[in-house]
């Protein structure tokens, strides 16, 4: 079953009102000769005597969140709102709007809101802040989690839908052909939903929008741009580029960090057992002794009394912070100065700041060329690209260039009005759109700006790794004078 899309028809005129609750799909409106027939998912059938057998498409606009109206017959006029649709042309519904075909007429309603909660009966309801804060625990159980799938997973399922789909395979036979291959995991659950969907007559971007924590919107956006194109096969394919490009940084940054936290917890795991383990063993024998022991080793001791505590209001925090996610959002929400200040910090970060800026503009501009090359108009490649990041700052700073475009301004002094870009790649922009190749430049831009994201994540990796070895040799020579001095107390009393 496709998602509710919040709408309904109903027949103007009639006495027990007739009406047809709408989802996000695809309707073919037209005469039935046994009457209204429901039965029969995406179709429409009334006892007009004036309707053709296929008389009008009526389709659900993802950008425009309404219907549109196809008329497929040019038996009758059609009418939207009292304006004449010929046969072919497309005219969006708005709720309230009426709709007539031959003598039938239709009007657009909203689905009143107690209907929509009963359709919704057996869902959960995130009833307020605390509503979403246990829900939060509820989804820790198997069986109540959203389904999900990583970037391995989905890279895979689009490369081999793409292959299918060029190929001139269905998409509702591709989509079975791979659930097959699968052997578990969320996403052969999500796949198999999709295939239901599709045969039941929704297009592929409205049931992957079901599925928000597995089909992103950059990834959605560029399904249902190759679907009104006909060109999904190729959007498919620009589409598995682009993940696989994001999987491939998502390596490096792993592996970038995965030595130094490594370390780091070998480290600390061979501190807390000198400390809890040795040290505690050898205080009795001083302290039999009356020796002082030194300040040090007394340091160390008192450290005992201080790591414990400590790791605790950590984990409690830790724990604290997650239960309490949509109360620190909603706060955030609320202030958006402090959230903007929040989310720019990282990108100043010594060290880590110049890293995450550049791979942020890296994922910005291969994401836009994605969706240029796949045929989507510059300014929702803008809207779009501006979400890969996840980062509230960058998404303003995308929006004013998004507003200097829309004003007229060209590409490079829209994105020059904000703060993200640095001048060389602005420079190469002009170029590209001088040249009438833009997609083809900011791709480049996308691909040098990649590549010093690599070069970046190797320097901070050999800053790091002798950083880490200093502190820790630091600490381990704190540790061995205090273990030292202590005997030498112990020998000089002898």
């Amino acid at each position: 079953m496709a998602e509710s899309s919040g709408l309904q028809l109903r027949v103007k005129g009639t006495n027990p009102p007739q009406i047809t609750v709408l989802e996000m799909r695809t309707y073919q409106i037209g005469r039935g000769v046994s009457g209204r027939n429901t039965s029969r998912p995406g179709f429409l059938f009334y006892t007009e005597p004036t309707l053709s057998v296929e008389h009008a498409q009526l389709y659900w606009h993802d950008r425009e969140m309404t219907f549109v109206l196809r008329p497929t017959s040019n038996t009758n006029p059609s009418l939207v709102n009292g304006v004449k649709v010929s046969q072919g042309q497309a005219r969006g519904v708005k709720p309230g709007e009426s709709i007539k075909l031959g003598d039938l007429e239709l009007i657009l309603e909203r689905v009143p809101i107690p209907q929509q909660q009963k359709a919704r009966k057996g869902t959960p309801e995130k009833a307020g802040l605390w509503g979403q804060s246990l829900e939060q625990i509820r989804n820790l159980h198997p069986k109540n989690r959203k389904a999900r799938a990583n970037l391995q997973e989905l890279s895979v399922f689009t490369r081999q839908l793409s292959a299918m789909l060029d190929a001139g395979i269905p998409i509702a036979r591709a989509l079975h052909f791979f659930s097959e291959g699968l052997t578990g995991g969320d996403l052969i659950e999500v796949v198999e939903m999709l295939n239901q969907k599709v045969n039941s007559g929704s297009r592929l971007s409205h049931a992957m929008r079901s599925y928000p924590h597995v089909f992103s919107d950059v990834y959605v956006s560029l399904v249902e741009t190759g679907e009104e194109s006909g060109q999904l096969s190729i959007a498919m394919q620009r589409l598995a580029d682009l993940l696989e490009k994001q999987l491939k940084m998502q390596k490096r940054i792993i592996a970038t960090i995965t030595y130094p936290a490594i370390l780091l917890c070998v480290s600390v795991l061979l501190i807390c057992a000198f400390i809890f383990g040795i040290l505690p063993m050898l205080e009795p024998m001083f302290t039999s002794m009356k020796i002082d022991l030194p300040l040090p080793t007394r340091m160390l001791l008192a450290s005992r009394l201080i790591m414990l505590p400590v790791a605790i209001t950590l984990v409690v925090t830790a724990v604290s912070a997650w239960f309490f996610q949509p109360f620190i959002r909603s706060f955030l929400e609320k202030r958006p100065p402090l959230r903007k200040k929040l989310s720019r910090a990282p990108l100043y970060w010594p060290l880590a700041g110049p890293v995450i800026r550049k791979i942020a503009v890296a994922r910005i501009l291969y994401s836009m060329a994605t969706m240029l090359e796949a045929g989507m108009t510059l300014v929702h490649s803008i809207a779009r690209s501006s979400r890969v990041t996840g980062n509230f700052w960058i998404e303003e700073q995308m929006a004013i260039s998004k507003a200097a475009v829309i004003d007229g301004e060209t590409i490079a002094d829209a994105f020059g009005a904000s703060e993200i870009f640095p001048a060389q790649s602005l420079q190469l922009i002009t170029i590209g759109e001088e040249t009438s190749s833009l997609s083809t430049m900011v791709k480049y831009v996308a691909d040098m700006y990649d590549e010093d994201a690599d070069m970046a994540l190797t320097n901070m990796a050999n800053m790091l790794e002798p950083l880490l070895m200093g502190g820790m040799g630091i600490i381990a020579g704190f540790i061995v004078i205090s273990a030292i001095l202590p005997t030498l107390e112990l020998i000089n009393h002898l």
